[in-house]
């Protein structure tokens, strides 16, 4: 099989410390979309139960797996403004949040728009108002109450860039193995 959808053809030149990311989610949606590799476009895969939604932008991160969901790393994005869904945007790695999903390990790496000036300054969790990452951890701890109840997903700690950065390697390794590119 030929690999040719934006999900192996974007390369990770700077990673993990800058990540290319595609766009799946707009911040304020509701609408989740999920990203169909054979056909390379965005799928609606559900609207949001109850009233919730999006408080950052959410994306994918191509060519990385997680082997415990069977997709690959999930990654938010702080930036001013918003992006559309389909967009490419490089992502400067601050942290990371430990989250089960229905059983399943689904950390989310924390970045920043790297070409972004007003977010210049952020190197690491602390350099973001910490607000920002209560109402991202509110939200994930929430957000499937309406639709699979609550304690379906229960979110950990939020972690430093290095701890990030050992996450991504291994996805990129996980993600290498699976689509065998060694």
């Amino acid at each position: 099989m030929e690999l040719r959808t934006h999900f192996h053809i974007i390369p990770q030149e700077q990673a993990p410390k800058i990540l290319n990311l595609v766009v799946e989610i707009q911040k304020g949606d509701f609408i989740k979309y999920e990203y169909r590799e054979e056909y390379g476009i965005l799928e609606v895969d559900r609207v949001l139960h109850g009233p919730v939604h999006y408080p950052v932008i959410y994306c994918d991160v191509p060519r990385t797996w997680n082997k415990h969901d069977n997709d690959p790393l999930d990654a938010v994005l702080f930036t001013t403004g918003n992006l559309i869904p389909g967009s490419m945007v490089a992502g400067r790695v601050v942290g990371m949040m430990e989250m089960v999903d229905n059983g399943q390990k689904d950390h989310k790496i924390i970045t920043v728009n790297n070409v972004d000036p007003r977010y210049d300054h952020v190197k690491s969790l602390d350099d973001l108002p910490p607000w920002r990452l209560k109402d991202m951890q509110h939200f994930f701890e929430i957000y499937k109450h309406a639709q699979t109840g609550p304690q379906s997903v229960t979110v950990g700690n939020f972690l430093g860039p290095k701890e990030a950065y050992i996450h991504i390697l291994k996805s990129m390794e996980d993600y290498n193995e699976k689509f065998k590119l060694n």
